[in-house]
């Protein structure tokens, strides 16, 4: 009886020996081996508390919740008494580049892949799917992505955003940059592949400051286009809906201003919708009653003026009373001017001439003095036959 005692006691001796070497202390341990884990070996989660309350939990299948009891992806948070969910930052000083949060995604797959996926949503004030800030150092990014793609995986979205609500205002992607030399709110660069775009937008597009394209010169102008080491047009207009509609500006050689239609047998039209509407050319002041105003000289090989009123064929009709000639030598002596045509008085209170109107008059004019001259050529001949 009394060996079996004592044989009870060495082997309880031994199985406490060997749990309180396996038992890992508070205040640390030493002489672990590989073998060594801190875990569960049977299909149960690992939970973490303090203060009594569940904290921490990785479960069966290695997914790690934070303030939640059943983690949905492989790191899963939540919170609803923090202002801020995650927070990292990153102090590390090195010359090589740091990150405060760096993530990737490689989908193998034909699904697809977000680098950093981010969705804000609430009830008042501003709500943001991913808000980046930087400050200090020669280049800051608050939001900086970068996909790579794959034939099994042809759209990469470096950086994705969303903002879908009631609210006021909802911003898919927001950036907001002051405090260096040269600073960028967004900044995009797309390279390779058939077509890149540094930005796609498919709505509308609003600008509250000014545009550069081709140039950072904007100071002196809201739109500012600069084109050099290239042929090809500055600017082109196209409507499909309106058929081939392409037009085209550029400037020339010498810094001429050239605006093209579509082809040789295009026409350059300048129409307002509004009947009242006038072009000014060299000036500002349009004048009263017409479409085209000219402050200066102008040339032209031809000039044709569509006239609405009746060709002045109409004197050699035989009714047509032509003015006596004493009557019409009484008329220039009273009014130093012909009838029918504007004195200089008149002239100068007009401000000028009709083309069309006085071309008209000349004429008219013209074929009354050949009549004179019938008239009188007929009276010579008359003359002539009683002397002979």
């Amino acid at each position: 009886m009394k060996n079996k005692l004592q044989l009870m006691i060495m082997v309880s001796l031994i199985i406490t020996s060997h749990y309180a070497s396996a038992q890992w202390g508070l205040s640390g341990n030493a002489g672990t081996t590989s073998s060594n884990f801190l875990g569960t070996t049977d299909s149960q989660s690992l939970k973490f508390k303090t203060n009594n309350n569940q904290r921490m939990v990785l479960d069966q299948s290695g997914r790690l919740g934070l303030g939640l009891n059943t983690p949905i992806y492989r790191f899963d948070v939540k919170s609803s008494t923090h202002t801020r969910t995650i927070n990292s930052n990153n102090l590390f000083s090195s010359t090589s580049s740091t990150y405060g949060g760096y993530s990737t995604a490689n989908n193998p797959g034909t699904g697809s892949a977000f680098g950093l996926y981010g969705n804000g949503a609430g009830v008042g004030g501003a709500n943001y799917g991913i808000f980046g800030s930087a400050a200090e150092g020669s280049s800051n990014y608050g939001v900086y992505g970068t996909t790579t793609t794959s034939p099994n995986s042809p759209v990469g979205v470096g950086i994705f955003g969303t903002s879908i609500g009631s609210g006021t205002t909802n911003y898919g992607l927001s950036g907001s940059a002051s405090g260096a030399t040269t600073n960028y709110g967004v900044y995009g660069s797309a390279t390779g592949g058939t077509t890149s775009w540094a930005g796609y937008f498919l709505q509308n597009t609003y600008t509250g400051g000014s545009v550069g394209i081709g140039t950072t010169t904007i100071a002196d102008s809201k739109f500012s286009v600069q084109q050099t080491g290239t042929t090809i047009a500055t600017t082109k207009f196209l409507n499909t809906s309106k058929g081939p509609n392409i037009s085209w500006i550029h400037f020339g050689t010498t810094g001429d201003w050239y605006i093209r239609s579509a082809s040789n047998t295009g026409t350059v039209v300048l129409q307002d919708q509004n009947a009242s509407a006038k072009v000014c050319i060299g000036g500002t002041q349009a004048a009263t009653g017409y479409k085209l105003s000219v402050t200066g000289k102008i040339i032209c090989e031809e000039l044709k003026v569509l006239l609405t009123a009746n060709w002045p064929d109409y004197v050699f009709e035989s009714d047509y009373q032509l003015m006596p000639l004493k009557q019409l030598e009484n008329y220039i002596s009273d009014n130093n001017h012909l009838p029918g045509i504007p004195s200089a008085t008149e002239m100068q209170e007009k401000g000028g001439m009709e083309v069309g109107e006085m071309q008209t008059l000349l004429v008219k004019k013209l074929e009354e003095a050949n009549l004179y001259i019938l008239q009188l050529n007929q009276r010579l001949e008359e003359l002539e036959a009683k002397l002979k």
